[in-house]
């Protein structure tokens, strides 16, 4: 049972993800299908990782987990020019601000995502361990991601900092034995 207990419930949506929640919203929401066509057919891990966030938010209702971006990546999502994108990430950032109300950061875990700066965190982007750096912050269990370099580095991070780097099919990985809970 604690397995159950050590799912991660406080989630932080990586920008790739949070673009890719607005691009393929008509398929995770409401099972629309995806066009042959479409060029998510030829990313790996592509179809399995939509598959996997269909999964996940067809439970999210009743498990209710937190979903967090950041100022980061509101300022990703800015740069990109998308109004719609921008708009579908202050839908999320207005959930996460109610999250994060009674229980966002501390100091402890604003000092713990600065341990982001040290040289054996060379190899990952600026963009993500900025982004890192926020969820550590934000009291994050795990870090969704659908691209495929930083969880490489999920066992690495995991040791060092504690927060998980999980791909949508990882996540769903953990939560499917427990999926009929919420259903």
């Amino acid at each position: 049972m604690s397995a159950f207990f050590d799912l991660p419930r406080r989630i932080f949506l990586d920008s790739c993800t949070v673009q890719t929640l607005g691009q393929y919203g008509g398929y995770l929401y409401d099972g629309e299908p995806i066009p042959d066509s479409d060029r998510i057919h030829a990313v790996t891990n592509g179809v399995e990782n939509l598959q996997a966030l269909r999964n996940i938010f067809l439970i999210n209702d009743r498990a209710q987990f937190e979903w967090i971006v950041s100022e980061g990546s509101m300022e990703e999502a800015h740069a990109k020019g998308d109004a719609g994108h921008m708009q579908w990430l202050f839908d999320i950032a207005d959930h996460s601000a109610i999250c994060l109300e009674d229980d966002g950061p501390t100091a402890d875990s604003e000092a713990l995502g600065l341990r982001l700066n040290a040289p054996k965190f060379n190899n990952i982007s600026k963009k993500d361990k900025r982004l890192l750096q926020e969820a550590i912050a934000l009291r994050c269990d795990a870090f969704l991601t659908v691209e495929r370099r930083l969880p490489t580095r999920a066992a690495h991070i995991k040791a060092e900092l504690g927060i998980s780097i999980l791909t949508p099919v990882t996540h769903w990985q953990m939560l499917k034995p427990y999926a009929a809970l919420w259903c």
